[in-house]
């Protein structure tokens, strides 16, 4: 049983990190694609099709999937006037308080991104700018993002249970 954890621990960290290597991917596709529309304006007098219509989408897929990596670093905002002076067993049923209400969160946030992506395939949902480009693949990638973040918040959550603290359940640790 251990063993199976242990894997599922490391399967997860290691989606975090691939849903990251995706956004990082998406952060360089946006700027280029930015870059190119600015000079083509400026300069030819000539935009980019649907630089704008790209650039949304991109952002959106730039965004969640960075929540993983986010939760995993525990890089998320948190309002701590009254948890941060929590010790022992208090701290600890806070920050599990905060674990449930994420895997709720980013599970919601899934099964919703789920709706969204089946129906977007299901239509062939396409951009409405002047070259079209399906919507579909981003809304995948949203709730998949979505998935993995629920995955990690469930893994910090086991972790917990089990007393395996470490480093990077500390706010703002970057393990």
């Amino acid at each position: 049983m251990r063993e199976i954890a242990l894997f599922a621990d490391t399967w997860i960290q290691r989606l975090c990190v691939i849903a990251l290597a995706i956004a990082a991917v998406f952060i360089g596709i946006v700027a280029l694609i930015g870059a190119a529309d600015i000079f083509g304006t400026s300069i030819l007098k000539k935009p980019v099709p649907s630089a704008l219509e790209f650039s949304e989408a991109g952002l959106a897929i730039i965004v969640f999937m960075g929540l993983a990596q986010a939760q995993r670093r525990r890089g998320h905002i948190t309002v701590d006037i009254i948890s941060g002076q929590f010790k022992g067993w208090m701290a600890k049923a806070s920050l599990g308080l905060a674990l449930i209400g994420a895997i709720a969160f980013f599970g919601f946030l899934a099964w919703r991104g789920y709706l969204a992506a089946y129906e977007s395939f299901a239509i062939d949902e396409r951009s409405m700018g002047q070259s079209s480009f399906p919507i579909w693949p981003g809304k995948i990638l949203l709730c998949a993002g979505c998935v993995i973040a629920a995955l990690e918040s469930l893994r910090q959550f086991v972790r917990l249970l089990l007393g395996l603290e470490n480093a990077e359940q500390q706010p703002g640790a970057h393990p």
